[in-house]
């Protein structure tokens, strides 16, 4: 163990970390800078190849995060998701409950496929139009998909960057969030859309019926799709490409053959190249997860697995344990960000299970929950409440400020953890008694 690497590559990540928390720096910029230096200095110290360092980096995360964003981006210029949110409206009829319950559910399902924030920007501005046509504030509306669809990060293992870190790194596939995460996600969301309607909704005031009736014979859903063979095309492969998720073992690669696919497919409709749709990319989070990986890498070559080698866990019950995983990532998450918590504690999971020998199922639910709904403690630790927290603002929405955002979104983030506490404690004496 080489202590003043490990220091020294601990100031880096949290200088990492702390240009990612403020919009005026170029954290991209900072991130691969000190990650590079950070790799020269323990790489000299410590007589190391580059060679070593590319091999920290998890290229198939990469590899899945940067498919998904063309998929998404196919997505976005099909009009999918908006035809979707207005279908939903005209089957409810205009029934303020059904299509509240409509608009939670769907969003919660459309960010385990697609980025939660791709979501909200799509999906934000029309629930907006609808209720600005239906003479009803939107306020309630929004908040209640926020808070749910935090939800959807824990259903596949391809809904979030940190979800493709973590599952990479542990080798899940979309077969073991099925049989391990999807009961206790669609309990949860049903929990939390139906404390939203008693406590929230149902305090609204309700749709004039003359309007309902206006809004419902105004608004033609079809009329937003601008090529039909092209949405339905889509809206084919990309329901494909889920289910082959589903199927196939080798994430990467079905999220790279299907991008590449319907980018062939849509240069036919949209006449954009696959190097128009990689401009689109994110190419700034997937550089910032390139320098994160590298860190750690630094931190894992100083030795920092050793440090919780020699930490006696095996004196704590491993139910114990798996609430202190939770409690500890939740705060994280919250306190930090999503992405640096997971990279930081998968050696820490890994170390727990491999040298330890504690059962990793506990184990990685308490990881994958709160690195998922953790972060919502804080507005500022969820970028989807931030991004409709903003669009709101943008809007002019009269009943969704900071303030409400933050005290229900942060309310609600208790009553996830302590229904995960539940679950977990159930899941753990199980694997107890079938162990």
């Amino acid at each position: 163990m080489n202590i003043p690497i490990l220091i020294f590559a601990f100031i880096v990540f949290a200088i990492i970390i702390i240009s990612y928390s403020f919009e005026k720096l170029d954290f991209v910029a900072i991130s691969l800078l000190f990650s590079f230096i950070a790799a020269t200095v323990t790489g000299v110290v410590l007589g190391i190849g580059i060679n070593t360092f590319v091999g920290h980096i998890e290229f198939e995360a990469i590899i899945i995060i940067l498919s998904m964003s063309v998929i998404t981006k196919i997505a976005e210029d099909s009009a999918i998701l908006e035809y979707l949110a207005v279908k939903l409206f005209k089957i409810s009829r205009g029934n303020q409950r059904v299509f509240f319950y409509f608009i939670c559910i769907i969003t919660t399902l459309l960010a385990a496929i697609i980025t939660d924030v791709v979501v909200v920007l799509i999906i934000a501005p029309v629930v907006i139009r609808l209720c600005h046509f239906l003479k009803i504030r939107s306020g309630t509306y929004l908040m209640g998909m926020t808070i749910s669809i935090n939800i959807g990060s824990i259903i596949t293992p391809f809904s979030s960057g940190e979800n493709i870190i973590i599952s990479t790194a542990f080798g899940l596939d979309t077969l073991y969030f099925l049989q391990n995460y999807w009961i206790f996600a669609f309990l949860l969301l049903f929990l939390t859309v139906y404390l939203l309607d008693k406590f929230y909704l149902s305090k609204e005031p309700k749709i004039e019926e003359q309007q309902k009736r206006f809004v419902i014979e105004l608004i033609d859903s079809d009329v937003m799709i601008k090529n039909k063979t092209m949405f339905f095309v889509n809206a084919v492969g990309i329901i494909i490409t889920i289910a082959l998720f589903a199927i196939l073992p080798a994430l990467y690669l079905t999220a790279l053959i299907a991008a590449m696919i319907l980018a062939l497919i849509n240069k036919k409709f949209t006449k954009k190249s696959m190097s128009e749709l990689l401009r689109d990319v994110e190419w700034e989070i997937i550089f910032f997860f390139i320098s994160l990986y590298l860190v750690v890498g630094c931190l894992l070559e100083a030795g920092f697995r050793e440090i919780f080698v020699a930490i006696p866990f095996n004196v704590l019950h491993p139910i114990l344990l798996s609430f202190i995983l939770l409690i500890v990532v939740s705060v994280m998450s919250g306190a930090v960000a999503n992405t640096p918590t997971a990279l930081i504690f998968i050696p820490i999971v890994q170390t727990l299970t491999d040298t330890f020998g504690f059962a990793p199922l506990p184990l990685y639910f308490a990881f994958i929950i709160g690195i998922n709904l953790g972060g919502n403690f804080l507005v500022q630790g969820a970028a989807c409440d931030m991004m409709t927290l903003k669009i709101a603002q943008d809007s002019g929405v009269a009943n969704l400020d900071y303030k409400r955002l933050a005290k229900n979104g942060a309310l609600f983030a208790l009553i996830h953890i302590g229904a995960s506490t539940i679950y977990l404690l159930g899941i753990s004496l199980i694997t107890m008694l079938i162990g």
